[in-house]
């Protein structure tokens, strides 16, 4: 930065050496000033003029501006853009002789964002950490907007997979890292997955990590962490003192609405992957990546934004104890039998955002309104408290007790100090009520009376002149002064001082005005200072209770999350789940939660059946024509699961549920380019996740395993999950598998005592299906693909060329496919192999391998038979919904061409063996 000969440019210099990665907001007057580079940056992002401030001898200096008062809105889009902003403010007034003393008050950076306007009300706005020690990582994770901060930790050869999926599920908007980790590009690429995370490197990294528990205890005043789990958790630790240490650099305070530190435990809740939320859809929609469609949407009634955030939470991280899932049920009960849903919903709603207001309280950006809004928002927590006062269940018992008598306490502090209507500039005045400070009240009435006699003199000099038209009045620049037009100026009295001439008038003063003038202005000063003070320390006795008041506010976020349960539960005849140990998952009438509700309004939802345990019925392979609903039933029981764990009723007449510990969904396929994953590995990728991280009391939802690959190679990778499943568990997981391979239908004959074949039922109206959506015992026979065709849309003479290829096709022998993967398990079997990604190629490896060996029998008995599978796959494989007419009409020449190839190479194959 170039040498500056002006005292404020040499100010500005200094302060942003200190701030080197920020954008200055340097302020001026009404104005946050921007300067050099800085000046260009803001100018584009912010859409701003982009000017020059004449320097003098610094010459003209890059310059661009946005108005104090709305320094919010131009702040969000900076941070957005993933830039950090340091306000710097004036710390004096700007009527003193010399230069204004400033200072940066605060950095503003994505993960410390805290105006109400620039968040997302039900959402955490997360900042997380990472550290690395002894090969553990470490995470912190802060939401510096409403108080939380908790830590975890990851080991072992997952541990990456792990830590991209919290990352998922906290969607933080900033992460902070050490030098090493900032410049793995290994690691870098890792972190760069999770879109909408800026990464920074903490330069002041390493002063946090030599003693971190030292530094956490004298932050939240104690003398051991065991209270909150963390002791000897080295990377967990490191992680949380370095966050800390970022945000109280950033805020320039000591933040201390963080009070309490959550250590996160693999076992204290259901960990769900990046896989299963996708792909349950619970937070936005696969196609759309929009919230209308989803669980969150479908299920969120939540009154304040503290239940919302809450209600977040609680889905991310399903309960896993019995007592605790017990509880939750016990009090939505109680709520819908007790009939108070309404008149609950009616209070809660007048609860604003007590989280956040503490917050920006804490560290010194709130005001005086904001006072109001908590003593308005305290005064209904007491209502609610009243209200749930006869509920018995343990978790309003506890809320009650959560809620303290000390708000109370804060309610007739704010009442009898702040006015009902205060200014939001805290320096503005009228902050204080009267007959809170004696010598404020002497200062007020100096001021009243001053400008009292300031009126009087208006009405004598308008006697006096004669001049009708004159006022007295006051601005910044001149102070108190006497106007008069142009027209009555020779009315003027000699005693009058010119001050200003103006096109249509005279500004005068006198010596009388200036005295009066002098009494105001001093007191008016002396009395915002005096107001400024005391609503420090009004703050100051309010903070004090800020563990109350934050209690209280989460004991509302349950409350809320709690009567939202219940008021969807009644509305969408809801039942009450019956927990169980043995395993088993009884379902009887299961609706999926949000297809239901997006039906047309002329549609019935087809309810199903479920039967699921760890020993006769462990896994249901479901057939079945795409259209069907196999998608939709597989899902549905994922997510009555998943409900019931979070504490909700379920939507079915009935339910009898083993608590699962893991849920997992596979389905699909897709790209993931930045991480340079084809389909098929991501798909692969996912599996085996699956299968390592599985136990016996875990819930998986396969839906079409191998459809990334070749037909041989998919049915190969299908059948050995599907048997892994079944074989590898003394106590087999519960397992929903959806497949279009109908040769896995002869696993229930070899393993009759743990899959059953089920199919989504499909009527044949003379070649037309129609989709009954309703689940039946037994296996598909028909797909019906080319008949989705037809009523996708695709021209009649595609679909009619498809129906006799499909006609000819199906009228060979497909035999080879089961013999032949039937063969290749029962040699993985004896081997008693471990399935991981390896062992997925491999089997596909065998199969083909068993092909060529051992089927010129099936070979020379039908030569066409792996063109018959392949043909008849591709065909059903084929999302005819999404395709152009065009595409449709390429992809069967492509076909044709293909069998072409396969019946040269099978007729080779034959003659060479």
């Amino acid at each position: 930065m170039q040498d500056f000969s002006t005292p404020m440019m040499r100010q500005y210099k200094e302060i942003k050496k200190r701030f080197p990665d920020c954008l200055l907001f340097y302020r001026m007057g009404d104005f946050y000033e921007l300067f050099m580079e800085d000046a260009h940056i803001g100018a584009k992002i912010l859409n701003i003029t982009l000017t020059q401030k004449a320097g003098g001898k610094d010459g003209k200096i890059p310059m661009a501006g946005i108005p104090y008062h709305a320094v919010d809105t131009y702040l969000a889009k900076l941070v957005k853009a993933g830039h950090k902003v340091a306000i710097c403010e004036q710390l004096s007034p700007p009527n003193k002789k010399g230069l204004v003393k400033r200072d940066v008050i605060r950095v503003v950076t994505p993960g410390t964002m805290m105006d109400e306007k620039a968040l997302e009300q039900k959402s955490h706005n997360y900042i997380v950490s990472i550290s690395l020690e002894k090969d553990i990582l470490g995470l912190g994770i802060a939401d510096i907007s409403t108080g939380f901060f908790a830590a975890e930790e990851f080991e072992g050869e997952n541990k990456e997979f792990l830590l991209k999926d919290e990352l998922m599920r906290l969607s933080p908007a900033e992460c902070i890292l050490p030098d090493n980790l900032y410049n793995d590009p290994e690691f870098i690429l890792l972190l760069r997955q999770e879109k909408n995370m800026n990464l920074y490197c903490f330069q002041e990294w390493e002063k946090y990590k030599d003693s971190p528990d030292e530094f956490l205890k004298t932050h939240f005043g104690m003398s051991t962490l065991a209270a909150f789990g963390v002791e000897g958790k080295e990377a967990a630790l490191i992680a949380s003192a370095a966050l800390l240490g970022y945000l109280q650099t950033t805020q320039l305070s000591d933040v201390g609405h963080i009070q309490k530190l959550t250590f996160f435990t693999k076992d204290s809740s259901m960990q769900l992957d990046k896989s299963t939320m996708i792909n349950l859809e619970l937070f936005s929609t696969i196609r759309e990546h929009d919230t209308r469609g989803s669980l969150l949407e479908i299920i969120d009634a939540t009154s304040t934004p503290m239940g919302g955030r809450l209600l977040k939470d609680w889905i991310k991280k399903p309960l896993v104890d019995k007592n605790s899932i017990l509880k939750r049920h016990d009090a939505v009960e109680e709520l819908i039998k007790t009939n108070r849903i309404n008149k609950l919903e009616e209070n809660l709603s007048e609860i604003v955002d007590i989280e956040r207001i503490l917050s920006r309280l804490s560290v010194k950006i709130g005001n005086a309104r904001d006072l109001i809004n908590l003593k308005i928002a305290l005064e209904k927590i007491l209502d609610v408290k009243k209200l749930i006062s006869s509920l018995k269940s343990t978790l309003f018992e506890k809320s009650q007790k959560d809620i303290s008598k000390n708000l109370k306490k804060v309610i007739k502090i704010i009442d009898i100090t702040i006015s009902e209507e205060p200014p939001i500039d805290l320096r503005d005045g009228n902050i204080i009520k009267s007959g809170v400070d004696k010598e404020l009240d002497k200062l007020r009435k100096i001021i009243k009376n001053s400008k009292d006699f300031i009126e009087e003199l208006e009405k004598n000099e308008k006697s006096k002149t004669g001049i009708s038209s004159l006022k007295i009045r006051y601005n910044q620049v001149f102070g108190f002064y006497i106007e008069v037009s142009r027209a009555n100026s020779h009315l003027v009295p000699k005693e009058y001082m010119r001050k200003q001439t103006l096109v249509n008038g005279e500004r005068f003063i006198t010596k009388e005005l200036k005295t009066h003038e002098e009494i105001i202005l001093t007191a008016q000063e002396k009395a915002n200072e005096m107001e400024f003070d005391i609503f420090q320390k009004t703050l100051e006795k309010i903070l004090s209770f800020t563990k109350d008041m934050q209690q209280a506010a989460l004991s509302i976020a349950v409350i809320d999350c709690i009567s939202n349960f219940a008021n969807i539960s009644q509305k969408y005849q809801y039942t009450r789940p019956k927990l169980l140990y043995s395993g088993e998952i009884r379902i009887h009438q299961g609706r999926h939660p949000v297809v239901e509700r997006l039906l047309p309004s002329d549609t019935q939802f087809v309810p199903n059946d479920t039967l699921l345990d760890n020993i006769n019925q462990s896994l249901i392979l479901i057939t079945g024509p795409n259209m069907a609903g196999k998608s939709v039933y597989i899902r549905q029981v994922a997510t009555i699961a998943l409900l019931s764990q979070i504490g909700c009723f379920v939507p079915a007449s009935s339910a009898h549920l083993s608590i699962v510990d893991r849920i997992f969904v596979r389905s699909g396929a897709s790209d993931v380019i930045t991480s340079g994953l084809s389909t098929f590995m991501v798909e692969m990728v996912e599996t085996a996740n699956i299968l390592h991280s599985t136990t016996s009391n875990s819930l998986i939802v396969m839906d079409e395993i191998g459809r990334g690959t070749s037909t041989y190679d998919g049915i190969s990778i299908a059948w050995s999950v599907a048997e892994y499943l079944v074989q590898h568990f003394t106590t087999s997981p519960k397992t929903l598998f959806a497949t279009h391979y109908h040769e896995l239908q002869a696993l229930e004959e070899k393993y009759p005592n743990r899959i059953k074949n089920f199919h989504m039922s499909v009527a044949d109206d003379s070649g037309e299906p129609i989709f009954l959506h309703t689940l039946l015992p037994g296996g598909a026979s028909h797909s019906f693909g080319v008949a989705v065709a037809k009523l996708a849309g695709i021209p009649k003479e595609v679909v009619e060329n498809a129906k006799e290829m499909l006609q000819s096709l199906e009228k060979r022998n497909n035999s080879s496919v089961i013999s032949n993967v039937s063969e290749k398990s029962q040699e993985s079997n004896s081997k008693n192999q471990t399935l991981n990604t390896s062992v997925i190629s491999s089997s596909s490896e065998k199969s083909q391998s068993i092909n060529k060996k051992e089927t010129s029998v099936n070979y020379a008995a039908d030569e066409s038979s792996i063109a018959t599978r392949l043909i008849k796959k591709q065909l059903e494989s084929l999302d005819v919904a999404n395709m152009t007419p065009l595409e449709a009409l390429n992809k069967l020449a492509e076909i044709k061409e293909e069998l072409k190839i396969i019946e040269k190479d099978e007729k080779e194959f034959l003659k060479a063996d």
